[in-house]
């Protein structure tokens, strides 16, 4: 079944907070232009943003031992 979108739901930009317009942004939802877009991938670009993960244990165990362990079917010239 298809839900028909509600018209009176405006998401807010994230770089300026401004409530955004789908009709008037277009292609550049969910920020509200083309500027806002291009401020968010330069404050990813410029490592502003980052995504946080944990270290697995075998990369771990490779920084230990000093050895990089390289992928089946590898060799090192």
């Amino acid at each position: 079944m298809t839900q028909a979108i509600s018209t009176s739901f405006r998401p807010r930009c994230p770089t300026c907070d401004m409530v955004v317009e789908p009709e008037r942004a277009g292609n550049n939802v969910p920020f509200c232009s083309n500027r806002c877009r291009l401020i968010d991938l330069g404050r990813w670009l410029n490592e502003e943003h980052t995504l946080t993960c944990q270290a697995d244990q075998d990369d771990q165990t490779e920084e230990a031992s000093g050895q990089v362990q390289l992928p089946p079917g590898w060799h090192d010239a």
